[in-house]
């Protein structure tokens, strides 16, 4: 099979797809190995040895790469942490933000979508290959959309009938990524897609780094950590009457995304994924609890856990 590789020694690959909704698109078969089990290039391996990630089998490309190792926001992601010390930072020096190649951005967006009030391991995974395994034509990306609204509709859960509802105006919101303003704002216009959910996709699709998911885990990790407190996610109408983005709203200063962002510039999401991490397998602590984790949630058979 074909096999691209490129160098990027700072990467941790488990690491990187543990908070990554990227994974909803692997399934994990041993450290440093992963296999895709949807979407575009479906049945290709990623593999991490020294300082190589390499791809084999379908749809391996260097724009997927660059996404996936964290590439795309490596410059960025620099600079705003070397502009303020960032706690803790030592302890995740391989972790970066793992991002959708453009032809699975929005399955990315629909795990997104789905991990709304749920966990993430247990639910979203499974509810990911129920609604789109099949519907996706492994090698263009093209998705069925009339069959994964269908699917999604009828299972019990209300995080899955939400995506049905969503998908189609998920979907036509995502064909133009060149202005993250604009996006950021098309997605608060739609029926129940928050701040949350819309930093979530723009971050992990890989349109902007400059944007931090306001979840419980940063806002913790804000307080505790960054000494932010009595700091909350902003919300929806608050967004839209500052403009909707964050770096130039005006009431960035008095919601937790907005300072994240202020203080941090093109790192916030980094330091959100930070936060995430260390919230859900601590500081030193990470080494010990990836592996088990991985094993035990994120493989094909994978069942319960307290992850998103």
């Amino acid at each position: 099979m074909p096999r691209l590789c490129i160098d990027v020694a700072w990467l941790d690959l488990d690491l990187s797809m543990y908070p990554s909704f990227v994974s909803s698109l692997y399934s994990y078969a041993e450290p440093g190995r992963w296999i895709k089990i949807l979407g575009y290039g479906r049945g290709h391996v990623l593999v991490k040895r020294g300082p190589l990630l390499c791809c084999e089998g379908p749809g391996c490309g260097t724009e997927m790469l660059h996404y996936l190792s964290g590439r795309w926001c490596l410059d960025v992601c620099r600079r705003g942490l070397l502009s303020r010390a960032l706690p803790l930072r030592e302890y995740y020096l391989g972790l970066v933000v793992a991002a959708a190649p453009p032809r699975d951005r929005l399955l990315v967006a629909a795990a997104v979508v789905l991990s709304w009030r749920t966990r993430y391991a247990s639910n979203v995974r499974r509810w990911m290959r129920i609604v789109f395994d099949g519907v996706v034509d492994e090698e263009t990306g093209e998705i069925d959309l009339e069959k994964a609204v269908e699917r999604a509709a009828r299972l019990p859960s209300p995080q899955p009938r939400r995506l049905a509802r969503l998908l189609p105006a998920l979907a036509k919101a995502l064909e133009d990524l060149d202005d993250p303003v604009a996006l950021r704002r098309k997605l608060l216009e739609l029926s129940g897609v928050g701040p949350k959910t819309a930093d979530a996709i723009l971050l992990f699709t890989g349109v902007s780094s400059a944007v931090a998911p306001g979840d419980v885990h940063l806002q913790r990790f804000a307080a505790r950590v960054l000494g932010l407190e009595r700091l909350r996610p902003a919300s929806k109408d608050m967004c839209l009457r500052g403009g909707a983005w964050c770096p130039e709203c005006p009431l960035r200063g008095g919601c937790l995304q907005g300072r994240i962002v202020e203080t941090y510039g093109g790192a916030a999401g980094l330091v959100q994924t930070i936060a995430y991490v260390y919230g859900s397998l601590g500081g030193k602590s990470w080494r010990e609890k990836l592996p088990r984790v991985l094993e035990q949630f994120y493989t094909s058979s994978g069942g319960t856990s307290p992850g998103r």
